[in-house]
């Protein structure tokens, strides 16, 4: 066997970058985490616009019904139809 005072300077410098292992690790895990949620809130507000559009759609659809039954020409008529 070896010195002993060596092995114990390799077994501490091992159990030191152990810990700084598990320090980058938690570094990375706190950064996905919240790059996760910026994800989320990002995507929450891509959700919300979505549903805006779909009812300023929704909206432009009925007036273009409206349309298409109260006009009497039939140009425009056979237009708002498509």
């Amino acid at each position: 066997m070896g010195d002993p005072l060596s092995v114990t300077a390799g077994i501490i410098s091992l159990v030191g970058l152990a810990a700084k292992l598990v320090v980058g690790a938690a570094g990375l895990i706190d950064e996905t985490t919240a790059a996760h949620r910026e994800a989320a809130d990002e995507l929450q507000v891509l959700q919300w616009d979505l549903e805006r559009v779909k009812m300023q759609i929704s909206q432009i659809h009925d007036k273009l019904e409206f349309l298409a039954i109260d006009t009497k020409d039939r140009a425009l008529k056979k237009l708002l139809q498509e």
